[in-house]
């Protein structure tokens, strides 16, 4: 008989899966047992794996019931062999799911990361370019397009508020050439007198006319 042992850590599954029996005339009563008790084990391989790991595991199933079902009753003797293979597709399918768990939220922690960024932007993004790059980041699936989408959202903020503070500059330019024109009617720059300083005396000037 051969010793067929339940692996460490195979959970039971919640849907076992539907394990072949072998048909034959003649199948030995230890061919029997043998089945009986590799049968709840590989149930439980089968409800467990997933995609590609399933179907590579319903094949090698299939094909040792198969062989003994014509015969080779001896073919019994590897069920503790594909038990192992079962497992070891577990193994796999497993670390496979935890590495993508572990992407999952490596993107998940950049997507906000981004998403906070251009929150904080906040209008000095139009809201063309921030429902864009917040569509961009949403259809993202691996790290390389984040990373870029990282770039271009600190570039577009870099540029936005380069062109405000522009902006802002000619503003302040403008007022104050105002500021000075007007200044020279009502209260005359002194020699060495900054804009500022006109900009002051003109404020206390208008003050003393109101309470005046």
């Amino acid at each position: 008989m051969p010793a067929i042992i339940r692996p460490a850590g195979l959970p039971r599954a919640t849907k076992p899966g539907e394990v072949p029996e072998p048909t034959h005339r003649h199948l030995p009563a230890w061919v029997r047992r043998s089945f009986a008790k590799a049968r709840p084990i590989l149930a439980d391989l089968l409800g467990s794996l997933e995609d590609g790991e399933r179907e590579q595991f319903v094949a090698a199933t299939k094909d040792l019931t198969d062989l003994i079902g014509t015969g080779k009753f001896s073919k019994a003797f590897e069920y503790p062999q594909l038990i192992a293979a079962g497992m070891q597709l577990f193994e796999q399918q497993r670390k496979e799911q935890a590495e993508a768990a572990r992407l999952r939220r490596v993107l998940d922690a950049a997507r906000r990361r981004i998403s906070e960024r251009l929150r904080d932007a906040g209008p000095q993004l139009s809201p063309e370019v921030t429902a864009r790059l917040n569509k961009a980041v949403r259809a993202a699936t691996d790290q390389e397009a984040i990373a870029a989408l990282e770039v271009e959202v600190i570039h577009a903020v870099e540029s936005a508020r380069s062109v405000q503070e522009r902006r802002r500059e000619r503003e302040i330019n403008r007022t104050k050439t105002k500021i000075e024109r007007s200044s020279v009617k009502t209260a005359p720059a002194e020699e060495g007198d900054t804009w500022q300083d006109v900009l002051r005396r003109l404020h206390d000037q208008m003050a003393a006319e109101q309470v005046s």
